[in-house]
């Protein structure tokens, strides 16, 4: 069955813009499976569903997962996996910790059942599986300093993956805009222009790692 793997950042876009609920019509027509694995389920639901932050989202978000809309996957062990992704940027000899047990646990997740496609919105792990030397820059200019790799590990990561497509909030947003989930909110005052231009934003501004000149170029090309 066809399936995509979501890591937290992409259902935390969704939830903090009111966009939960596009993914129970996404899932129709997917014909597919919408799964999440353990780590994520408990960096979305358990962890704040504790705390005053982000509890709503977090019963928001369980609540997809008891009607079935996303499914949680067993936990796996990535602990090798997440040692040598984090051992491949360093800086003054020093590892860079970079990513997190969710994201790679999705990753693995992905690569393990062959999934259709990896959902993430966060920019550093999307940049490190499709282009880890751009990332060397963009943590360069961040941190101000030079960023080395350590090819062996990244080799390592490499074969510990699989090359598999990603999709961020903003594509999955388009794919419910083409279908016309958003066709009741165009009116006279609000034309399909606006419409697109306010879900980018809106997901751009709320964590979704895309910039201002893909933006202007998706506009373009949806309109």
């Amino acid at each position: 069955m066809k399936t995509i793997i979501f890591d937290s950042s992409t259902i935390i876009s969704l939830a903090t813009n009111d966009l939960l609920w596009i993914l129970k019509d996404l899932k129709k027509y997917f014909d597919g499976r919408f799964v999440i694995p353990e780590s994520v389920k408990i960096e979305l639901v358990d962890n704040p569903f504790n705390s005053k932050y982000y509890k709503l989202e977090a019963i928001m978000i369980n609540n997809y997962i008891n009607k079935g809309y996303l499914e949680v996957y067993k936990a796996i062990d990535v602990e090798n996996l997440l040692d040598i992704s984090n051992k491949i940027c360093y800086a003054d000899d020093k590892n860079l910790v970079i990513l997190h047990k969710a994201e790679i646990e999705a990753l693995a997740l992905a690569s393990k059942i062959n999934a259709d496609a990896y959902s993430v919105d966060e920019r550093t792990m999307r940049l490190m599986i499709e282009n880890p030397f751009r990332l060397r820059k963009l943590l360069e200019r961040k941190l101000e300093r030079k960023i080395s790799i350590n090819k062996e590990n990244l080799k390592k990561f490499e074969s510990m993956t699989v090359k598999i497509p990603i999709i961020r909030s903003t594509e999955l947003a388009l794919i419910a805009y083409e279908k016309g989930l958003f066709k009741d909110l165009i009116n006279d005052n609000v034309k399909e222009k606006d419409l697109v231009e306010a879900l980018l934003w809106g997901l751009k501004m709320r964590g979704c790692s895309i910039s201002d000149k893909e933006i202007e170029e998706i506009g373009r090309s949806e309109l």
